[in-house]
């Protein structure tokens, strides 16, 4: 999936489904890419999948463990 900044919705809150989606099929069954990989792979800012993060592991579907990475909740 890609982002669409003319979707109505913010960059972040489309990263935050697309990823939330991506860990509930069992893309990442260990450490997830890091921001700035992310940022690459989906063409965005790091600010923006920081945000992403930060709202999926307030949703119960990441743990970040800082210098460490960022791992689906299982």
């Amino acid at each position: 999936m890609t982002l669409d900044p003319d979707a109505g919705e913010y960059l972040w809150a489309q990263l935050r489904d697309i990823l939330a989606e991506r860990i509930r099929h069992g893309d990442y069954p260990g450490r997830m890419p890091s921001e700035l990989e992310l940022a690459e792979e989906y063409g965005t800012a790091r600010v923006t999948v920081r945000r992403a993060i930060a709202e999926l592991a307030k949703m119960g579907l990441v743990r970040v463990l800082p210098g460490r990475g960022t791992y689906p909740v299982k």
